[in-house]
């Protein structure tokens, strides 16, 4: 019994006709051979499109490339700018709030008149009895510590800053003024029942790190690259050996 099967779609000549006929036929083998012609076609014209890169497409690439650098060059520039954009307001916040807590006076002068952090830890001679008679009491100061509700870190950042200014190394047996009025007016709020601060951001630890943390500049040792060395020692399991 002879079967017929149908084949359909069969794309000759861009003419789209639908032939039946049996397994048998001439016509299958003719369009066996068809396809088979078709096919090789495409493939030839496919190798005909390929062409070797020429010199003018290597100039293309090469300005393309150097676009890219000029602009990745640039979006560095603005990163660098936004950075160091950043560290100028973080430096101008924490010296107004160094300003705020250890003198007094400052807030209704002008610009000109006002005492600020990185003029008085370098004054001498009179200007420097005159600024040191603006600074806060130890009272005022642990009264500012918990009514403008300071926690360790900001406490830190202005000891750090008072540091960076001094101009010389600081040790507990030889600090800065308002370095020195600083802790002790941090001294007053540890000293403080948590039940009867105010200000729930306060640790009260804050003195004693800090005390700690001057004791190991006097021997040219910075706690937070210390704990940042422990840190990594952690991760990777590094140990001294001695």
């Amino acid at each position: 019994m002879r079967t017929k099967s149908i084949i359909n779609c069969l794309f000759l000549n861009g003419v789209i006709k639908v032939f039946s006929f049996g397994k048998d036929s001439p016509s299958v083998h003719y369009f066996r051979r068809a396809s088979y012609r078709s096919i090789r076609l495409r493939s030839d014209r496919s190798s005909n499109d390929f062409r070797e890169p020429s010199a003018d497409d290597a100039l293309i690439l090469l300005n393309e490339a150097k676009a890219l650098r000029a602009q990745a060059s640039a979006l560095q520039k603005q990163l660098n700018e936004e950075k160091e954009e950043k560290l100028r307001q973080e430096i101008a916040k924490v010296d107004s709030l160094i300003d705020s807590l250890l003198f007094h006076g400052t807030t209704n002068l002008s610009n000109n008149e006002s005492v600020s952090i990185s003029t008085s830890t370098q004054s001498t001679g009179e200007e420097k009895r005159s600024k040191q008679q603006l600074m806060n009491t130890e009272e005022k100061v642990a009264e500012l510590l918990i009514r403008k509700r300071l926690n360790y870190d900001q406490v830190n950042q202005m000891f750090d800053r008072i540091c960076e200014l001094a101009n010389r190394p600081q040790s507990i047996d030889s600090c800065s003024p308002l370095l020195s009025l600083l802790l002790d007016a941090a001294c007053k709020v540890d000293c403080l029942e948590r039940e009867d601060n105010p200000n729930k951001r306060w640790n009260h630890r804050v003195e004693r790190d800090l005390r700690r943390k001057l004791f190991a500049l006097g021997y040219g040792i910075r706690i937070e690259d210390v704990q940042k060395k422990n840190n990594v020692r952690s991760v990777t399991g590094e140990k001294d050996y001695y």
